[in-house]
């Protein structure tokens, strides 16, 4: 079998960043760790090329299951920006490839030709992922590290914001306001970082011994028009509305927030919503939206520290890394007042 870099890295101990920079004569890199490199390469019959001297990179594949959830964001603006300055920390080039499953016909070959490839890792922006789709990356020959997404029962490296406790902070703030009938938005396109924000709203509620009412579990459209038109439909069939909601993310929130103000609902006297990401609509909305803040630039440079420092070391075992959220405070919060 053909010997690389990732081989070296694994037997050294090392990152195959440390490996690629060792191997290249750049700096950062100790002589004794250098040494040590050089020898296990030709202990293990490595053959440098000028090919192999080109992937000195990490590739970000940024994939779409239907788009309807990555896209243009500030969420994915921010996480991508944080990726780009962890790769400039770790003096590594960063690659985005763009796969999507709904459009392109050769969205397999595109996967298979990534998989192919021997780069110092892969950064795979999974929200949109499913189980099912996991299976085309097994075959990954670099190191491969899943991004906003949680596979909790598959062996793979995995960094993701802590979604399970986003919904439960969340409701508890509302249950610390009095409210007792809360309802909960949620994508009626599903995806498991949505999944684990209802298992949060769930516990959270149980924990207060509060049922959790189906009639006030709502599914819109992960869009801001689209919650806003799915939420002014429901309000014209005349649905009950509890005392408050809470919303899978801002943008559903925002959505639906301009639907009950047009449907003369006071905000937040009458109705409370609390979002999760901490974006700019939050601020932008009246009243201004409590929420869930997501560090969404950290997750992103800590993607880069693990894919290149850890996973490497991670031989019989996986790493799933799950960041912590804050709860922040504004005026679309309130005590029920019926």
């Amino acid at each position: 079998m053909k010997v690389g870099i990732r081989d070296i890295a694994e037997r050294a101990g090392v990152s195959v960043a440390t490996v690629s920079n060792a191997l290249n004569g750049r700096q950062g890199v100790s002589r004794e760790i250098s040494e040590k490199i050089v020898r296990i390469a030709e202990e293990l019959g490595y053959r440098k090329t000028k090919k192999t001297e080109t992937k000195a990179y990490i590739r970000l594949v940024m994939f779409k299951r239907h788009g309807l959830v990555v896209g243009d964001t500030q969420f994915f603006a921010e996480l991508t920006e944080g990726i780009e300055q962890g790769c400039q920390e770790e003096k590594a080039e960063l690659v985005i490839s763009q796969i999507q499953k709904g459009k392109d016909p050769d969205y397999i070959e595109k996967i298979e030709r990534i998989c192919a490839d021997e780069c110092q890792g892969v950064l795979l922006l999974a929200t949109e992922l499913e189980k099912e789709d996991l299976g085309l990356f097994r075959q990954c020959r670099s190191p491969l590290l899943i991004v906003d997404n949680l596979f909790r029962h598959e062996r793979v490296h995995c960094v993701v914001m802590n979604n399970y406790d986003a919904g439960y902070q969340a409701t508890e703030a509302l249950i610390a306001q009095g409210h007792r009938e809360i309802g909960h938005i949620t994508s009626s396109t599903e995806f498991n970082n949505m999944r684990y924000r209802r298992k949060g709203f769930e516990a959270a509620m149980r924990a207060a011994g509060l049922p959790v009412q189906e009639e006030f579990c709502w599914k819109v459209r992960p869009t801001i028009d689209g919650a806003y038109q799915d939420a002014r439909r429901l309000l014209e069939q005349r649905v009950k509305l509890p005392t408050a909601f809470f919303a899978g993310n801002d943008i559903m929130a925002v959505g639906c927030m301009r639907a009950f103000q047009e449907a003369g609902v006071r905000m937040p006297e009458e109705l409370s919503v609390i979002g999760i990401d901490d974006t700019f609509l939050c601020q932008a909305s009246t009243p201004p939206l409590s929420t869930i803040r997501v560090h969404r630039r950290e997750m992103g440079r800590i993607a880069v520290n693990l894919l290149l420092h850890t996973v490497p070391l991670a031989h019989s075992s996986v790493v799933k890394t799950e960041l912590g959220v804050d709860l922040i405070e504004r005026g679309s919060v309130a005590a029920p007042c019926r």
